[in-house]
C-alpha cells in the first residue's frame, strides 16, 4: 500500500538506524507543546523554584497550574508531556521489536550498538516518567500492542527496568559516535549514576560518578570538563563542547 514500510525495509541497517532516529525524535516534543519534551528549564527548573514562565497570567495558563502544584486533569500540558513520552517507549520498543529479524548484512557490533542506544533511551524516557508522575505503566517489547494495554496497571516499580535499560546501555555503548548528538558510554554512565542517587543509592552513585569523572568523555571525543569562560557556555559555537554529556 502506499505509503507503508514492509518488514524487510525495516529491518535492514538504514531501516533499523532511521527507526532509532524516530526514537531519538521524541526527545524534543515536537508536534505537541512546548513542555512536551526533555526539557528540564520547565519540569525542573521551573517546578523546583529558580525559573519562573514569566509573562501574564493569561500567556499559556495551563502552565500556571503545573506551576502552583495545582494541576487539573483537563491541563493540556501534562496530557501532552505523558503521551510524547510513552510515543518515545513506543517506538524504542518497536526497534527492540525488529531486532531479533535483523537482516544478515547488519552486523552483530551494528545491532548491539542500536539496541544500547534504544534502551538508553527507554529508560530516559521511563525516568521522565518516574520523575513526573511516580509510578506509571510498565510496557516494554514483549507486551503484544495489538492485543489491547488497558489491562497493564501503574503499580511496578519502575526503577528496576530503568536501571536495567541504562546499565546495559553502559556496557554496550561505544565511548564515541559519528553523530554528537547520540549517546555514548559515558552519557548512560552519568545517567545511571543519576538514577541511583534519586534513589538514595549513594555508593553506587559515587563509584559511577567516580568513574566517569575520571575516563568519561563526550560523544564527539572530547575529555569531560569546563569550559574556561562560563559565559561562553550560552554561545551557540559552544554547542557539543567539553560540558556536554548528552544533548
Amino acid at each position: 500500500p502506499t505509503s507503508s514500510i514492509t518488514d524487510t525495509q525495516l529491518t535492514s541497517k538504514n531501516g533499523l538506524e532511521g527507526t532509532l532516529i524516530g526514537v531519538y525524535s521524541m526527545l524534543s516534543g515536537r508536534g505537541q507543546d512546548f513542555y512536551a519534551g526533555s526539557t528540564n528549564w520547565f519540569w525542573g527548573s521551573v517546578l523546583g523554584g529558580d525559573a519562573n514562565k514569566g509573562t501574564n497570567s493569561g500567556d499559556q495558563a495551563q502552565v500556571n497550574e503545573i506551576q502552583a502544584y495545582n494541576p487539573q486533569s483537563t491541563n493540556t500540558s501534562i496530557l501532552a508531556k505523558y503521551r510524547t513520552t510513552y510515543e518515545g517507549i513506543a517506538r524504542a520498543n518497536a526497534l527492540l521489536k525488529l531486532l531479533p529479524d535483523a537482516q544478515p548484512t547488519v552486523s552483530e557490533d551494528d545491532k548491539t550498538r542500536i539496541e544500547a542506544e534504544c534502551k538508553f533511551l527507554r529508560g530516559h524516557y521511563y525516568f521522565e516518567l518516574k520523575k513526573l508522575f511516580n509510578n506509571t505503566p510498565y510496557i516494554d517489547e514483549t507486551v503484544d500492542y495489538a492485543q489491547g494495554i488497558e489491562e497493564i496497571t501503574n503499580d511496578a516499580d519502575l526503577w528496576p527496568m530503568i536501571e536495567a535499560d541504562l546499565l546495559f546501555a553502559f556496557n554496550n555503548l561505544p565511548e564515541t559516535q559519528p553523530a554528537a548528538g547520540r549517546a555514548n558510554k559515558w552519557a548512560a554512565g552519568a545517567y545511571l549514576g543519576k538514577a541511583y542517587l534519586f534513589q538514595g543509592k549513594f555508593e553506587d552513585a559515587e563509584n559511577i560518578f567516580h568513574n566517569v569523572i575520571a575516563n568519561g568523555k563526550t560523544a564527539n571525543d572530547q575529555k569531560y570538563g569546563l569550559l574556561e569562560n562560563y559565559g561562553d557556555l550560552w554561545r551557540l559555537a559552544s554547542d557539543n563542547s567539553k560540558e556536554s554529556v548528552f544533548a
